[in-house]
């Protein structure tokens, strides 16, 4: 709890700072009745793991606490704003610290996380200046991938998978969104389960792309107040191997990310949430 307590303070202030300088939107915005309210669930400070914290470190003089910080809130803040055009966000770093602390503990300690396969990868690069590519990888056939455990040709085979997984979340108590629906009475909630940042990306598509070897992938799993999951996996975004700049790096990926995180949550149909 002591540890909770002192990543959200640091949390907090990061996002104060983030607020002012890097991208437009509050997250003190006025209710709109009328629209069904959505709470954002940040990750939890062990499910960040990233190979370029020490070029971060280096580049900005902060120590590694203050860039898992920084990460996490402005993640919270781009999904805010992109959710924004179709739903009321709520997000913890807009209510006390006190109420912050002991609901996100309450929130941990009431779920579970669980691999799967990732259903459908999903890349989101800024090509340049107003223009984004949002590509789609061909999945190798299963055979390649996966061999189940048995005896194939008279040989003994174990079990080989390397198929692509996420990060999902499971509601293992069964009182947690009972407890939030009288809180915050949101009809939908988003969790980012894990945030990855890779020194080398894949190498399906490394090789044709050589300025885009850094990977950042966000695991996410959408439920509504009902507890149906209603969208859940991972989003990826490329950037350069030699870009060190957080807040760039913030800038350029973040909002592509949030805003994919969001169309699966409203569906092909965004007009039934206008």
């Amino acid at each position: 709890m002591k540890k909770l307590f002192i990543c959200l303070l640091a949390l907090i202030s990061t996002t104060a700072t983030l607020a002012q300088n890097n991208t437009t939107g509050s997250l003190k915005e006025p209710a709109i009745s009328s629209r069904s309210s959505v709470l954002i669930i940040p990750f939890e400070a062990k499910m960040y793991i990233s190979d370029i914290d020490r070029d971060l470190a280096q580049n900005h003089q902060m120590n590694f606490q203050e860039i898992k910080a920084k990460f996490r809130a402005a993640l919270d803040r781009e999904v805010f704003i992109a959710l924004k055009n179709y739903y009321n966000p709520l997000s913890f770093y807009s209510i006390p610290p006190n109420e912050s602390i002991k609901e996100l503990g309450y929130i941990y300690n009431s779920i579970g996380y669980k691999y799967e396969l990732v259903p459908e990868e999903v890349v989101v690069k800024k090509e340049n200046v107003g223009t984004k590519l949002i590509g789609k990888f061909k999945k190798k056939k299963k055979e390649e991938e996966y061999i189940e455990a048995g005896i194939q040709g008279g040989q003994v085979v174990s079990q080989v998978d390397n198929r692509e997984k996420y990060m999902k979340t499971t509601l293992v108590n069964e009182k947690l969104l009972p407890s939030l629906n009288s809180k915050f009475s949101a009809s939908h909630y988003i969790f980012i389960n894990q945030l990855d940042i890779k020194r080398g990306a894949d190498m399906r598509y490394a090789a044709s792309d050589e300025g885009y070897k850094r990977e950042i992938k966000v695991h996410y799993t959408i439920f509504d107040n009902l507890g149906k999951e209603l969208s859940s996996g991972a989003i990826k975004s490329r950037f350069s191997s030699n870009e060190n700049d957080i807040d760039k790096i913030i800038r350029v990926q973040f909002p592509l990310i949030a805003e994919r995180i969001v169309k699966n949550l409203i569906g092909p149909d965004a007009s039934e949430v206008e």
